[in-house]
């Protein structure tokens, strides 16, 4: 029996100072996959292509991975991996290579646009249907909530207000209508003196969440020009701060509370229910955007 292995050294890319090695062996119908990356703490993304067939897109692992596929490793293979929106080391069997389109693999990677998705979603149009021809013959029983969906709904409601709070601590050096104002009034200050942009009234604490909490790769690589970071509250939940630049300068200040669907926009702020979809038909975030520079509330669409 034939086994095929290829070794990929994997060199910085930038000025990271992260490399590392990545080791395949073909055997018995399948391609195992050895990684170790230096210099990232185990957390990042990385792309596996073998000629034009994405062997792996995802987050970063250490260790051995096996594909029940056996890929052809004479063919050009191709890794980059991903930390923080930028490219950190890249490696090939057939030397240095453009990482154009293996990086637009990776945002269609996280813009949930896998065939698996659209399955899903077909699945759901389909059972609908059924559901309203079922009606139409005769009506459908009334189902109560048991006491565990009572709980997890309440939960929700709870997890969605905390967040929203948090975020509202976040905004608070000022009332928005005031900021708002005080906007309209910076319209007329003279050219040669400049207003102070929001930004620079709320960087202390920004940077503070950023320094302190784990960033969002998932974001980060779905929107250009932008950072993001997990912020943890009390249980499972969570909600997301970003700061979107416009030329190395921020421009929009992003805040985002997670949900499954766009079914149900939180009760308790009129200004976080813009949705954000990263999964077509499925899972995203209710958010709330401002402008850098005044700090009012904006109605935009970011993906």
């Amino acid at each position: 029996m034939v086994i095929l292995k290829k070794i990929i050294i994997m060199t910085e890319h930038g000025k990271s100072n992260c490399s590392g090695i990545v080791k395949f062996e073909n055997f018995a119908g399948r391609t195992s996959c050895f990684v170790r990356i230096l210099g990232l703490n185990g957390k990042g993304v990385i792309c596996i292509k073998s000629g034009d067939n994405i062997m792996y897109c995802g987050n970063l692992f250490d260790g051995e991975h096996t594909f029940n596929a056996l890929y052809d490793l004479n063919k050009t293979i191709q890794i980059v991996v991903v930390s923080d929106g930028s490219i950190v080391c890249m490696g090939s069997n057939k030397g240095r290579f453009s990482p154009n389109v293996i990086m637009t693999d990776i945002h269609r990677y996280f813009a949930g646009m896998a065939q698996t998705v659209e399955t899903t979603t077909d699945r759901r149009d389909v059972v609908a249907q059924q559901s309203a021809t079922q009606t139409a013959i005769e009506p459908a029983p009334v189902v109560e909530k048991t006491a565990d969906e009572e709980v997890i709904a309440t939960e929700r409601v709870a997890l969605e207000e905390e967040a929203v709070e948090n975020i509202q601590e976040v905004i608070a050096p000022e009332p928005i209508e005031k900021i708002e104002e005080q906007a309209v009034k910076s319209k007329n200050v003279s050219k040669t003196k400049t207003a102070e942009p929001f930004y620079k009234k709320i960087e202390n604490n920004l940077s503070q969440l950023f320094d302190a909490h784990e960033k969002d790769e998932e974001l980060t690589l779905l929107i250009p020009s932008s950072k993001w970071v997990r912020v943890p509250i009390e249980g499972d939940g969570y909600y997301v701060v970003g700061v979107i630049e416009n030329d190395g300068v921020p421009d929009i200040i992003c805040y985002g509370v997670p949900d499954k669907d766009d079914s149900n926009p939180p009760q308790n702020s009129s200004d976080c229910r813009q949705w954000m979809e990263i999964e077509k038909g499925g899972r995203g975030y209710w958010m709330m955007y401002q402008s850098a520079v005044s700090g009012a509330t904006l109605t935009t669409t970011i993906i």
